[in-house]
């Protein structure tokens, strides 16, 4: 089993639990909750919390569709238990498997610049949020940017390595406005991860920003 050194902060667990984040970044949560059972223990805690608060409300308390929004975030939980394998040893969370359709060799990569590939994956639904795949070859870096919100990121395949530290497949970086990076992939193969942003990314450099009007990240 991978050993994780990066999980989601308690504040995003807690949020997940209550339904509170957008579809994009729930699906990403949610992969990360298949592969890690510290996390899914996690969230069980804030739901029976949750659940406590449920029962001390008025039913005229709750706003119109937050049990809706609590249940779907709770299947999605529930689903994401079961990964199946895809491309040999990989292994793709059932929450994400729904977005893509048979394994990481069949995406429809986009180039965006040498050695580094996304593919726009579907996240409509209650505040959907953008979630896209990179694929960065080994060896290269991102560009450092900044974020203008919240951005998760799980990694699903390979390694990269950045501001923060070294992050490994099942490894979560939980990112707010505040951390600026620039991930480079290590190790021998492409580092394949799973981003969900509720705002664009705000690059440094002019060559950047000009590209990220053409690429739309």
């Amino acid at each position: 089993m991978t050993r994780m050194n990066h999980h989601p902060k308690p504040e995003t667990l807690a949020a997940y639990a209550a339904g509170a984040l957008d579809e994009a970044r729930a699906i990403a949560l949610a992969a990360h909750l298949a592969m890690c059972v510290e996390c899914r223990r996690g969230v069980a805690d804030f739901e029976a919390v949750g659940g406590l608060a449920l029962e001390a409300l008025d039913g005229e308390s709750m706003s119109p569709g937050a049990l809706e929004r609590f249940w779907s975030r709770a299947g999605l939980q529930e689903k994401a238990g079961a990964a199946p394998s895809f491309g040999g040893d990989i292994r793709i969370p059932e929450a994400l498997r729904r977005h893509i359709d048979g394994d990481f060799d069949g995406i429809a990569w986009k180039p965006v610049s040498k050695g580094f590939s996304q593919a726009v994956l579907d996240a409509k639904g209650y505040r959907s949020g953008a979630l896209r795949l990179f694929k960065i070859d080994p060896g290269i870096r991102m560009p450092r940017h900044s974020h203008g919100d919240a951005e998760f990121t799980l990694i699903l395949k390979g390694a990269y390595e950045d501001e923060l530290g070294v992050f490994g497949r099942g490894d979560f970086a939980d990112l707010d406005g505040e951390d600026v990076h620039g991930p480079r992939a290590i190790g021998e193969e492409p580092c394949i991860c799973l981003i969900a942003t509720s705002a664009p990314l705000v690059f440094r450099g002019l060559f950047e920003k000009i590209a990220q009007r053409w690429v739309g990240v």
